[in-house]
């Protein structure tokens, strides 16, 4: 229960950084500062499980591995980039070129839409461990076993969600580092804008999902 809440406050803390467009500039940063300790702290104790992945690879660990890697690396991008554009936390941590630099900027502002990618990713691979868990936690297993297909029904409808979201947000452009200083999806509500977002992993989570059940099982 504990990993699973720590998984939880993670995707909430990465939801808020993607929508910094509605956050004060001071918390975006607070928050990830945060962001970053609790990626370590989640590596931290689940590293004998990662490392398991390389003992005896198969196409699904090494799919699995290459995953977690470039979940690490992307999140080691965003720090460094975050740290040189800082104004309040780390004002004098990088020269002022560094931090009016535009390819450090663009790394910054894309690099999270690459991680949502791969974070849908991750939990379409673990997905029946992560949804039995959220239903040990909530007691609805039995309820779940009795309406499944509302279940399925809502996957679908958050994942059309979250693709309809790739165009309000310009996805191809942000992966591209193309300068964008707005989008459709950001001129919604904020809480719109979080669900997009949601809709966007579940999408990416879905697919991998159906992926790892046809080719890895």
């Amino acid at each position: 229960m504990k990993n699973f809440l720590l998984d939880a406050i993670l995707f909430a803390v990465f939801l808020a950084e993607l929508s910094f467009h509605f956050l004060p500039k001071i918390l975006h940063e607070i928050l990830g500062v945060i962001f970053i300790a609790l990626i370590i702290f989640h590596v931290a104790i689940n590293f004998r499980r990662i490392f398991s992945l390389t003992k005896k690879i198969t196409p699904r660990k090494f799919f699995s591995l290459e995953i977690n890697v470039a979940l690490i690396m992307g999140a080691a991008l965003i720090f460094v980039t975050g740290i040189c554009m800082s104004n309040y936390l780390f004002p004098d941590a990088a020269n002022p070129l560094l931090r009016r630099n535009m390819t450090i900027h663009q790394l910054h502002v894309s690099a999270p839409y690459v991680m949502m990618i791969l974070i849908g990713m991750h939990l379409g691979l673990h997905w029946r461990e992560f949804w039995q868990r959220f239903l040990n936690l909530v007691g609805l297993e039995e309820f779940y076993q009795r309406r499944k297909i509302f279940f399925k029904a809502a996957a679908v409808i958050l994942s059309a969600i979250g693709f309809a979201g790739f165009f309000l947000n310009r996805l191809a452009a942000r992966l591209a580092m193309k300068h964008i200083f707005a989008t459709p999806a950001t001129d919604l509500p904020a809480a719109i804008f979080v669900l997009l977002m949601i809709g966007g992993v579940a999408f990416f989570a879905l697919i991998t999902f159906f992926v790892d059940r046809k080719f890895f099982r």
